[in-house]
């Protein structure tokens, strides 16, 4: 899927209804807007597992994310994909391009504190 704005409260839960709707999806591929343009507060928002707590991902292997933000529902959305995957097995976020390196490295290690369902996730940010 290209161009998606996961900034907007509808992106995350319209995201993952395409995925209840497919139920052997093995890979997803994420193209994220950062156009700040868009941005607008009354229309943001962000989920939490709670929020998910029916849906088990039990054939996706791979999660490519490019453009990556670390906008709240960005974080919240593969926080929800690492703990529902159990047999994820390589995970690669490219980092929008505006991130110096302090910042890069505060996102890596954040992905690590998240709840990882599977026990063999390759995890790669650039």
């Amino acid at each position: 899927m290209e161009w998606i704005w996961l900034r907007h409260k509808y992106a995350v839960p319209f995201l993952v209804h395409l995925i209840r709707s497919s139920p052997n999806l093995e890979k997803l591929k994420l193209e994220i807007t950062v156009d700040d343009d868009l941005f607008d507060e009354s229309i943001t928002g962000f989920v939490t597992l709670d929020d998910y707590s029916d849906i088990m991902l039990e054939h996706l292997n791979e999660l490519e994310i490019l453009h990556f933000s670390d906008a709240d529902n960005e974080l919240d959305f593969v926080k929800l994909i690492l703990a529902k995957s159990p047999v994820l097995k390589k995970v690669r976020i490219l980092l929008w391009d505006q991130f110096d390196k302090d910042e890069r490295l505060w996102i890596s290690q954040m992905f690590l504190r998240f709840p990882c369902a599977s026990p063999v996730v390759k995890l790669s940010v650039s």
